[in-house]
């Protein structure tokens, strides 16, 4: 009994130290940004992939269009719609005639849709100008958005820290979850560390020029990635592009993830791509093993409480505090200012399953099906 309380303890402390450096770097994440004032002497096109977005592409059309001549064009890349997205876009074209809509109607095999749809977007964009990828469901300042992006540098890229909505409970217990993960052990303190290969990047809102994009070989050096704006500004990055993180939050928006399903689908596809990499199935039950102990061992204060074991109940309380902590800070960093954190196990379930669940069943994304 003494051997496995002995035990318990050093995995609590190691679970501290970890959670104590995921709050060290979320600091030092949410401090790295750098702030672009005024507008530059380059024209801005910009890039929208859109796949059946009829609820989402007209919003966004009628606040670019808004938009000084500073905004050079808008090229919306319709992949295959089903919907009404492709009438509205047309609609639009008739208003403001910056607007240029590009028809997908087949996607090579060895690409994943977003990142042919992108490529594909780039062969109209003039190498004189900036360029500017936005999601179809983006929201805010487009004005600030373009003036800043006008500033791009050659060798440079603009990562914008979107403000992500967030309209329900699991929303918001999963976005601070995510958010304390994301920047408290992948942020931006990695990715404006030039000792570092990371580069983090949000692939709703983001900015390059022509020839920097070319010269890192664009969306066909990550055409069989899932993530491909994490993926590829980790190659940027080691190409020796400067990543720079500007905060957003004050002016653009998007959707957070609306319910489980999506949240999964999220971490399925972030997985998918870690996973693939990996020679053994062995090592992804060995590492959700590991994330189990890490989010739910702390969670044993509740029956030591009921059995009375005072010493060790302070001890695991000790580090679930701690743990609450984090993902308190987490929320932060997206304005969520209620304790949602508290019911972090919740997402952490989803995380571990869905681990587990793309070795098994692969992703389904977009409509198509992605097995390792």
């Amino acid at each position: 009994m003494i051997l496995i309380n002995d035990l318990l303890i050093i995995m609590l402390l190691g679970i501290t130290m970890i959670i104590l450096y995921g709050i060290r770097s979320l600091i030092k994440s949410m401090n790295s940004f750098k702030v672009i004032k005024g507008f530059g002497n380059k024209k801005v096109t910009i890039i929208i992939p859109a796949r059946n977005e009829e609820n989402n592409i007209g919003k966004l059309l009628e606040n670019l269009i808004k938009v000084n001549n500073k905004l050079n064009k808008i090229i919306i890349v319709n992949d295959r719609s089903t919907d009404n997205t492709e009438k509205i876009v047309k609609e639009f074209i008739n208003i403001d005639k910056r607007i240029h809509l590009i028809n997908i109607r087949n996607v090579s095999n060895d690409w994943v849709p977003k990142s042919f749809v992108l490529f594909e977007g780039m062969k109209y964009v003039d190498f004189k100008e900036a360029v500017l990828f936005l999601d179809a469901d983006v929201k805010g300042d487009m004005q600030k958005i373009v003036d800043i992006s006008s500033n791009i540098k050659e060798g440079q890229l603009y990562t914008f820290l979107p403000y992500f909505e967030c309209d329900n409970f699991i929303s918001k217990v999963s976005q601070s979850f995510l958010s304390a993960i994301l920047l408290g052990y992948f942020g931006y303190d990695k990715t404006v560390n030039k000792k570092e290969d990371y580069g983090l990047m949000f692939g709703c809102c983001w900015s390059i020029s022509p020839y920097t994009y070319y010269e890192i070989g664009g969306h066909a050096s990550v055409k069989n990635d899932l993530v491909e704006d994490k993926n590829l500004a980790t190659r940027a990055k080691q190409l020796g592009v400067d990543i720079i993180p500007i905060d957003g939050r004050n002016y653009i928006k998007t959707k957070s993830w609306n319910n489980s399903n999506d949240i999964k689908n999220l971490l399925s596809r972030i997985f998918f791509d870690y996973e693939k990499q990996l020679s053994s199935s062995y090592y992804v039950y060995l590492l959700a093993l590991a994330l189990f102990l890490f989010f739910y061992l702390p969670l044993g204060w509740i029956p030591l409480l009921i059995l009375k074991q005072y010493f060790l109940f302070l001890l695991f309380f000790s580090a679930y505090l701690i743990e609450n902590i984090f993902y308190y800070l987490g929320g932060l960093t997206n304005k969520i200012k209620l304790p949602y954190s508290i019911f972090y196990f919740i997402p952490a379930y989803y995380l571990i399953t869905s681990m587990i669940n793309v070795k098994n069943k692969g992703v389904k994304w977009k409509g198509e099906l992605y097995k390792i």
